[in-house]
């Protein structure tokens, strides 16, 4: 299964060569992009960390309520300028969005991450996502919204959803199940550290 994405899209390669090829040469910029995750444990930044680690060379990536501290020799280790990284905390849930579409506005990131957690769109929420969908676009970043698995039914505008479905210390499970194609697609990634 490959090409799951429309070739008019700019790529940004995964660092995984099996998740590169179903998603057609990489993750998509210029959209938004959801990853489900049954509870944030890290393993969703091991996957986006290898695409993170170039855009800090020249630009900022901004993390956004990450449900953890970050480990600053950890992100090094992995490649990242660490000059070049700005973590957001948030006082409440509802910020987080607001948060990431600032960020978005912004023009000066390159890549934004923020994590929603469980919590549903409250009402009116879903313009808000497609807001955020728009300034990726407009901004060309590549935006990942990390939100619980339980809202994979919900609508949402996002491009390129996925979902995090195992983890080990060697590998990764991710499942998309959208990306502008109706269909699922099971993909196991090798971790390298």
């Amino acid at each position: 299964m490959s090409g799951l994405v429309s070739p008019a899209l700019t790529r940004l390669p995964t660092g995984f060569p099996a998740l590169d090829a179903l998603l057609g040469g990489g993750w998509p910029t210029g959209t938004l992009t959801e990853l489900l995750v049954s509870e944030p444990n890290g393993a969703e930044l091991a996957l986006l960390t290898p695409a993170l680690a170039p855009l800090t060379a020249a630009s900022w990536i901004v993390l956004i309520a990450p449900p953890w501290i970050p480990y600053p020799p950890g992100l090094r280790w992995q490649g990242l300028n660490l000059d070049r990284v700005l973590v957001v905390r948030v006082r409440q849930p509802g910020e987080v969005l607001w948060a990431m579409e600032e960020a978005l506005r912004s023009g000066a990131c390159a890549g934004v991450i923020a994590w929603t957690g469980a919590a549903a769109t409250r009402p009116g929420g879903r313009s808000l996502l497609q807001r955020l969908h728009l300034l990726s676009g407009r901004q060309q970043a590549w935006a990942v919204l990390v939100r619980g698995a339980r809202l994979r039914r919900e609508r949402s505008p996002a491009r390129l959803r996925l979902q995090l479905l195992g983890a080990s210390r060697a590998a990764l499970q991710v499942e998309i199940f959208r990306n502008g194609w109706r269909g699922t697609g099971t993909v196991n990634v090798e971790r390298r550290f």
